[in-house]
């Protein structure tokens, strides 16, 4: 799917700049910036929610946010407002295999590989050159880092986030809201909101997982 005009809903995060390469590659149009703070915002272009009603319906809307939990909450603001078109973006350079599937409002950046029979949820980001392997599954708002290398079989939980250049071994499971830290190499499961650090990655003690605070396990048709 090409030629779609963009609008990039919570616009003021530094990811915005990455996302608006990935449409340009792509052929595509940033048709409007949306910003979703409360404060004011004089960037040009930019136009807050209560200028919805000039924009067209037929707008694709990318949410830019790499945390899954501000990424959650700012769908959610997205739905509240109206917006219910959330095709995922897919950069032209990224390989994905036929029998995959991508989950609408997804990200996938430059030089990923997603590997066969891989089901990739829904707002899920996955950064560039990211590696994920054949026969994963990846829930909903997940974010894999930039670099980071993802081995078949792996199930990756709702709002877990794997850092740059992490490594998750085959079968392991990430329990949801959970961080993988940079460079760690998970070599057994990582239960739900730990946070792992390490070669071999270990839990850090009173440290909790999930940036933003995602939400509990929410099924996303509920949501519709």
């Amino acid at each position: 799917m090409s030629g779609l005009r963009w609008g990039i809903f919570a616009s003021r995060t530094n990811y915005v700049g990455e996302v608006i390469e990935i449409i340009r590659r792509r052929g595509d149009q940033v048709a409007v910036l949306i910003d979703n703070l409360p404060e004011p915002n004089t960037s040009p272009g930019t136009i807050t929610p209560q200028d919805l009603a000039r924009v067209e319906d037929s707008l694709s809307i990318v949410i830019p946010l790499a945390t899954p939990g501000h990424r959650y909450k700012a769908q959610l603001q997205a739905r509240a407002l109206g917006l219910r078109d959330f095709p995922a973006l897919i950069d032209p350079t990224a390989v994905i295999a036929a029998s995959s599937r991508i989950g609408d409002g997804s990200v996938i950046n430059a030089a990923a590989v997603i590997g066969a029979d891989t089901q990739i949820g829904s707002f899920v980001h996955i950064n560039r050159s990211a590696s994920i392997g054949h026969d994963v599954t990846a829930a909903d708002f997940v974010t894999f880092g930039p670099g980071c290398i993802v081995a078949g079989h792996a199930v990756i939980d709702t709002g877990a986030f794997i850092c740059t250049g992490a490594v998750v071994a085959p079968k392991m499971r990430i329990g949801a809201n959970a961080v993988v830290g940079a460079g760690a190499v998970v070599l057994r499961d990582v239960p739900p909101g730990a946070v792992v650090l390490g070669n071999p990655a270990r839990i850090v003690p009173g440290k909790r997982g999930g940036y933003g605070d995602p939400p509990a396990l929410v099924p996303l048709s509920s949501m519709a």
